[in-house]
């Protein structure tokens, strides 16, 4: 009996993280045994580039103090319009279309409390109708050659190792979905949206066999694209790029809540204020996630440097994360004007305190937007929206 060699995986699974629609052929033995061994390493990579991914954030995000807002649909006037209905979506994948939005109707939220509500003794006020259409069916082919184990004489003992060529191919659905919503009353057009959806099918097929050799592989074939007739789409592929379109149309129709950052300055943009330690230690503070301390530090600062910009921002921002948007507002639009009337002041360096202004001054108008639409009035038009 030859000499244990190596355990190996064939070509079609090494270098294959999605794992779907494979060919291969191998024992019942060897496929269980890679299932399980590429399971473990996809979930050990995937657990790897999550944390690389939140440390390098980390890292390089400006230090603040976050909080949960509350934001106004994409399209303000829709959050008017809390009793619709859904209607008829036409083309390929539609009656996909109607159920995905349906479901995503009863499902939005908001504060933990459903957003829409209908009642059927009365004509709901506006309905969503649309169509599907598909932009583009691709596919992507690709040769790879690998040295793998063909023949086994054992579970870890390969009798004979070849050279083996596989063909991968890619193919790529890409559909478009158009939303309208119709105020029932005046029968008129409120906003029309458009989103895309995208699936994705792989399959990679072991194709030819070479003898194995010590040495190079050997040219692999070029890589191509084939562009099909959209008419050809598989169905499936169809309705699973209509699904993800949809569900992107949630920050179309409702308020959403999503976490915002109160960022401070990190620099204290004057010299009086640059030699007071306290400014420094503020921003360690702050940077440390001492967010009761930090404010406080901001407070004292305030006191001493009442025109300082770099101070009004921050205390600003401390205002701003704990939701007094009204009292953020005046003290970032009154750093933004004292920062205007410093000579020599960069824009680069004042930048935040108009960015920071601009933020709450949207958080403001979605406060604006969203209590209008829950105070009870019911009134389909928002003005300005």
């Amino acid at each position: 009996m030859p000499a244990a060699s190596t355990f190996e995986w064939p070509a079609c699974l090494r270098g294959n993280l999605s794992y779907r629609n494979i060919h291969c052929t191998f024992s019942p033995v060897d496929h269980r045994l890679a299932y399980l061994t590429r399971s473990k390493g996809r979930q050990m990579l995937t657990r790897f580039l999550l944390v690389s991914s939140l440390l390098l954030i980390t890292a390089c995000a400006t230090p603040g103090y976050d909080y949960r807002a509350r934001v106004a649909p994409n399209f303000p006037g829709a959050a008017a319009y809390k009793d619709v209905d859904v209607g008829r979506f036409t083309g390929p994948a539609g009656d996909v279309a109607e159920t995905e939005f349906i479901d995503m109707i009863m499902e939005t939220e908001l504060d933990g409390q459903p957003w829409f509500s209908h009642s059927s003794a009365a004509e709901p006020q506006g309905i969503y109708e649309g169509r599907v259409e598909i932009d583009s069916y691709e596919e992507d082919i690709s040769y790879t050659r690998e040295r793998q184990c063909v023949e086994y004489d054992g579970i870890f003992d390969c009798e004979r190792r070849a050279i083996v060529e596989s063909e991968c191919s890619e193919r790529t659905v890409l559909v478009r979905v158009t939303a309208t919503l119709i105020d029932l009353a005046e029968n008129t057009g409120v906003f029309t949206s458009e989103n895309g959806g995208t699936a994705t099918q792989e399959d990679c097929t072991e194709i030819n066999e070479y003898p194995n050799h010590d040495g190079d592989l050997g040219e692999g074939r070029d890589t191509h694209s084939v562009s099909h007739r959209i008419a050809d789409a598989p169905i499936g592929m169809i309705e699973d790029a209509t699904r993800e379109a949809v569900r992107q149309f949630r920050y179309d129709i409702a308020p959403y809540t999503k976490t915002m950052r109160a960022e401070i300055m990190t620099e204290a943009l004057t010299n009086e204020v640059a030699n007071d330690t306290r400014f420094e230690l503020a921003v360690k503070a702050t940077k440390n996630g001492e967010v009761m301390g930090a404010c406080a530090q901001w407070d004292e600062l305030a006191s001493a440097y009442p025109e300082a910009p770099s101070v009004l921002h921050n205390t600003a921002s401390c205002a701003e994360a704990r939701g007094d948007m009204a009292t953020a507002q005046a003290q970032y639009a009154k750093a933004a004007e004292i920062a205007r009337a410093i000579p020599l002041l960069k824009d680069k360096k004042a930048r935040p305190i108009f960015e920071a202004l601009e933020r709450v001054s949207d958080r403001r108008r979605d406060g604006a937007v969203i209590d209008r639409a829950t105070d009870g009035s019911n009134q389909p038009k928002i003005p300005g929206s």
